[in-house]
């Protein structure tokens, strides 16, 4: 007499599964917040960081003026232009759950590569903040160097 040996899970054991995996995802989402949070600060910092750079390169490259604005000139989550008078360069999208306080609501560079202000700071922090959370400011100096620190957040 031959038996046969079953393949595969059955449903009952596939559905106990399912139930420890729905568990441990219901007790890591939580703790994942936070990561998440200070991930998306950092990525903004990022984008402005690598936008100067830009914005520096092509003002020396074009040898003429680059401008980086605020799509909406109050509130620079929204985005962010980088243009030579109407030729748009890079266009930055929307940040989301982000704000971002400038001291100015645009900047430009000259084509020697200097700042035609004293420079620019920006504060970025998480808008649904958690017990913890991180908040970066980036500066911009008048030659185009940038520096990230950590800060308070208000």
């Amino acid at each position: 007499m031959r038996t046969s040996r079953s393949h595969g899970f059955t449903l009952v054991e596939m559905l106990v599964t399912l139930a420890i995996f729905a568990v441990l995802l219901m007790i890591a989402l939580p703790s994942m917040r936070p990561f998440l949070q200070s991930q998306s600060v950092k990525n903004a910092s990022m984008d402005i960081v690598s936008t100067v750079a830009l914005a520096r390169s092509e003002a020396i490259k074009r040898n003429a003026t680059v401008d980086v604005k605020a799509t909406n000139a109050t509130d620079w989550s929204l985005g962010w232009v980088v243009s030579q008078g109407t030729n748009v360069i890079r266009k930055q999208g929307a940040l989301g759950n982000i704000a971002i306080t400038p001291s100015s609501g645009s900047f430009s560079f000259d084509g020697n590569g200097r700042m035609t202000s004293t420079g620019a700071t920006f504060a970025i922090a998480p808008v649904n903040k958690t017990s913890q959370p991180l908040c970066l400011s980036v500066t911009v100096g008048a030659t185009g160097r940038t520096e990230s620190t950590k800060v308070s957040c208000p």
